[in-house]
C-alpha cells in the first residue's frame, strides 16, 4: 500500500474525519485531502506528529515496513527524523530567544532616548550611555525657588552651562531651597542628563569666570539684550529642547 492509502486507512481505523485529523495536526481539511489523494506529502514535523498520533513508526508509515538497524549501528530513519525535528524545535527556541533579546534591547534604547530628549530624570539616572557633569546657573529669585510656592513646591527650571566653551547647555529642573545668605549666588549642579544628583548654592567667586560669562551671554540672547546674531527660529529651540550644543557667546555681540 502507498502512503496515501495508509493515511486514509489509519484515519478511518481511528474513527477520524478529515476535518478532525486536520484539527489535531493544526492543518486544513484540504491539506489532509491532498495527502489522501497523493497530491502532496506532509512535512517532517507533521510526519512525526502522525506517527505519534497513530502509534506507528515513521518507517512503517512511509514504506509500510520496518527498517532494521544496520550492523554499523547507524540510526534508523525514524531516529534521524526525530532528531531533526527536535533540533529544528531547538533552533526555533534559540531564534525566538535571540529575537526577544534584540527587541528588548531596541525597546530599552528607545526608552533611554525618550528620557534624554524629553528630560525625564528618572530615566537618565540609569542611562549607561550618559556621564555626570557639573553645570552652573544663576540662582533665580527667592519667590521662584521658595518651597512655599504652591505652584512649584520649590522646584524651578533654568539653563545650565556645562563647559567653559559655552557650547553645551542643559535645561534642569531642581530644588535648592532658599538662599542661606550667599552673596551673588549661583547654583552648581552635579547631573547626569536631566537627573540632578546634588545641587549647591555657591557665591560667584567660587566659579570660573568663563561660566559666568557664558550665562551672561545666554541671558542677553534670551532677553534680547544688546545686538544678537540670531533670529526667532534660533531662539525657539531654547523653549522646546532640553539639551543644546550651541556656542552662545558667538551668537551675542556687545
Amino acid at each position: 500500500m502507498s502512503f496515501k492509502d495508509d493515511i486514509k486507512t489509519l484515519r478511518r481505523q481511528s474513527n477520524l474525519t478529515q476535518e478532525a485529523l486536520a484539527q489535531k495536526l493544526h492543518v486544513t481539511r484540504q491539506t489532509v485531502s491532498t495527502w489522501e489523494t497523493g497530491k502532496n506529502m506532509p512535512s517532517l514535523e507533521t510526519l512525526h506528529a502522525l506517527s505519534q498520533l497513530f502509534n506507528i513508526s515513521l518507517e512503517k508509515l512511509l514504506f509500510n515496513e520496518e527498517i532494521a538497524m544496520k550492523k554499523n549501528k547507524e540510526p534508523s530513519l525514524a531516529t534521524q527524523i526525530d532528531h531533526d525535528v527536535k533540533l529544528k524545535s531547538r533552533y526555533r527556541r534559540w531564534t525566538f530567544g535571540l529575537g526577544s533579546l534584540i527587541v528588548l534591547a531596541l525597546v530599552s534604547i528607545g526608552i533611554l532616548c525618550l528620557g534624554y530628549y524629553k528630560g525625564i530624570g528618572t530615566i537618565d539616572r540609569f542611562d549607561p550611555f550618559l556621564s555626570y557633569k557639573v553645570g552652573y546657573t544663576k540662582l533665580p529669585s527667592e519667590k521662584e525657588i521658595s518651597p512655599n510656592n504652591k505652584a512649584t513646591n520649590g522646584y524651578w527650571t533654568a539653563w545650565f552651562t556645562d563647559n567653559t566653551m559655552g557650547n553645551e547647555w542643559t535645561k534642569l529642573t531642581l530644588t535648592t531651597g532658599l538662599n542661606p545668605g550667599v552673596k551673588d549666588p549661583y547654583v552648581m549642579a552635579y547631573h547626569k542628563g536631566s537627573y540632578v544628583k546634588v545641587a549647591r548654592i555657591v557665591p560667584r567667586t567660587y566659579i570660573n569666570q568663563t561660566y559666568v560669562s557664558n550665562l551672561a551671554a545666554l541671558d542677553a540672547l534670551l532677553n534680547h539684550k544688546g545686538n544678537t546674531a540670531t533670529n526667532n527660529h534660533d531662539l525657539k529651540k531654547y523653549k522646546t529642547q532640553i539639551h543644546i550644543s550651541d556656542t552662545v557667546q558667538q551668537l551675542v555681540t556687545e
